[in-house]
């Protein structure tokens, strides 16, 4: 499972780069309602995807998820500065044993490590038609709550951190207003007390408005 998940990480990102580069080369000619950053100053959106975690802290932890609403403003028709805010989670579920009247008895270990996070982005874009390729990088702090259960009790924490990130994307304009998309960000970011690595990459759609 671990290795199956590492080895996605990168056909997951290459594919997102792919994808974008295919959209423009093979209908960014047929343009669209209205060009790609010919309208609007400011963009509000929602993601919604996957978080496949990747440090050795979590190598055991199961594919999990993310959402997150933000906020652009366009600097210019290449260039525009965000903020997000959002929540990303993932599990893992384990056999563990403890000596016990001399002998070792075995119990289930459920792990959860859910963080919600506020970023700041800065976004270079290269519209062309009703597409609109991008690259981001940017970076924020995460408030990560841990808990563990077993049939014997439960134990929670919570600890904060800064992380940074940088992404690559393409989104479609299918009126001169809306647009969806696909993206995909890697993430660096370690708790500061408990010292657990959530680096990962998320994987997401979005759907947004400019206005």
């Amino acid at each position: 499972m671990v290795a199956t998940k590492r080895h996605m990480i990168p056909v997951i990102a290459i594919a997102v780069l792919a994808l974008s580069t295919l959209a423009v080369s093979s209908f960014a000619a047929d343009g669209g309602p209205t060009p790609a950053g010919e309208k609007g100053n400011r963009v509000v959106g929602f993601k919604i995807g996957a978080y496949f975690p990747d440090s050795s802290d979590l190598e055991n932890f199961d594919v999990g998820g993310h959402v997150e609403a933000y906020l652009e403003g366009n600097i210019s028709r290449n260039f525009s500065l965000g903020a997000a805010l959002g929540y990303q989670w993932t599990s893992n579920t384990t056999t563990t044993s403890i000596p016990s009247g001399g002998t070792l008895t075995s119990f289930q270990l459920d792990q959860d490590v859910n963080s919600t996070y506020l970023l700041v982005t800065a976004k270079l874009m290269v519209p062309v038609g009703a597409f609109e390729p991008y690259a981001e990088a940017g970076g924020g702090f995460y408030l990560t709550h841990i808990k563990e259960s077993s049939p014997a009790g439960s134990l929670s924490d919570q600890d904060t951190s800064f992380g940074y990130l940088a992404g690559a994307g393409v989104n479609w304009y299918f009126t001169k207003d809306y647009f969806i998309g696909l993206g995909a960000r890697y993430f660096w970011s370690e708790t500061k007390d408990l010292n657990i690595a959530l680096d990962g990459l998320l994987v997401d759609v979005n759907l947004g408005v400019r206005f």
